[in-house]
């Protein structure tokens, strides 16, 4: 890796918030011989840097857009998890409902015919009561206008229903 940011070309570098300039090609050839000095030493240091530092960059924009992209697929699988359980949820409440109405549905359906035929069996009893009171009603008032063409009314009033019997 030293070798070959030693090797770099004539251009201008950003490293750590400062431009610097590199060396050209030719004073950057290695000499077996020659020792480096302290300037190529330094110079190395900041291309070293700079290069950490893009890495830095470029692996945290790797490791934000995985944390993103792992984040969404979370909250997709979440997103579906709880919406099953609440349609499961909605059916157990559905099958309690249901399981609840039913013997309620049935108590009223039998409280309702039940008091349906109290009522129908009184309305009979008090329709009877009415029919003996008007057959009387009708009875007396048939007798009391009978009475009045009774045999003895129509005696008092001048017709002779004696019959005589000629024999002869």
């Amino acid at each position: 890796m030293i070798i070959f940011w030693k090797k770099m070309s004539n251009c201008w570098k950003k490293c750590c918030g400062k431009i610097c300039k590199s060396k050209p090609k030719s004073e950057v050839t290695p000499d077996p011989d020659e020792a480096p000095t302290e300037e190529d030493d330094q110079l190395l240091q900041q291309q070293i840097k700079a290069a950490i530092t893009i890495q830095k960059a470029w692996r945290g924009a790797l490791v934000r857009r995985s944390l993103k992209l792992a984040t969404n697929c979370a909250l997709i699988i979440q997103r579906w998890w709880r919406k099953t359980l609440q349609h499961a949820l909605d059916k157990r409440k559905i099958k309690a409902l249901v399981m609840y109405i039913w013997p309620e549905k049935s108590t009223v359906l039998l409280q309702s015919l039940f008091r349906m035929w109290l009522m129908k069996t009184r309305y009979k009893k008090y329709q009877k009561a009415a029919y003996v009171i008007q057959n009387h009603w009708r009875n007396y008032c048939f007798v009391k206008a009978s009475s009045t063409y009774s045999l003895n009314n129509l005696a008092h009033e001048g017709i002779d229903l004696n019959i005589e019997i000629v024999v002869g």
